[in-house]
């Protein structure tokens, strides 16, 4: 299974590249994930020399030091926010998936706990509900979630595993 990405990685794709120095886009990833100035220092591997010449040099990078951490860490916690619900919903979807397929192959074997899911799980599954989920997923990952995309996702690896089990 892969791994979910960090808050970090997740600071790196928001905050702009510098080409002149990477290091500089670094240091700001650590600073938008909540570590203070030296905690970034050190982090980024960079000198306390070396972000003073950066904030003499560049109104950008003192801009995005200062008053833009703020912007930043808003975008930062709406991205982590939409990785760690899509990735926790897509864990939901499996197990159901799993209880449900377990429910038509060998009814017999499920366990009480198992029937007892599929028996909650069925009153999720009505056309109302699926209108639901899907506006409150719109809301809560953005406009580039794709719950239908997701499900199929889902569909597909349960697929490969069974197959591969087999």
């Amino acid at each position: 299974m892969a791994t979910s990405a960090t808050p970090e990685d997740i600071a790196e794709s928001i905050v702009p590249y510098f080409p002149e120095d990477g290091k500089k886009s670094k240091y700001l990833a650590y600073r938008v994930c909540g570590f203070n100035i030296r905690e970034s220092m050190s982090l980024a591997n960079v000198s306390l020399t070396s972000i003073r010449r950066w904030r003499e040099a560049d109104e950008e990078f003192v801009k995005l030091d200062t008053t833009g951490l703020n912007e930043l860490k808003e975008k930062l916690s709406a991205k982590y926010l939409n990785v760690e619900f899509t990735r926790n919903f897509h864990l939901v979807l499996q197990k159901d998936f799993n209880v449900l397929v377990k429910s038509i192959k060998a009814p017999n074997s499920l366990t009480v706990q198992e029937n007892q899911y599929l028996l909650k799980l069925r009153a999720f599954y009505t056309p109302q509900q699926f209108a639901v989920i899907q506006e409150l997923v719109g809301e809560a990952v953005g406009p580039g979630f794709d719950f239908t995309k997701l499900i199929f996702e889902v569909r597909r690896e349960r697929e490969e595993v069974r197959i591969t089990s087999e």
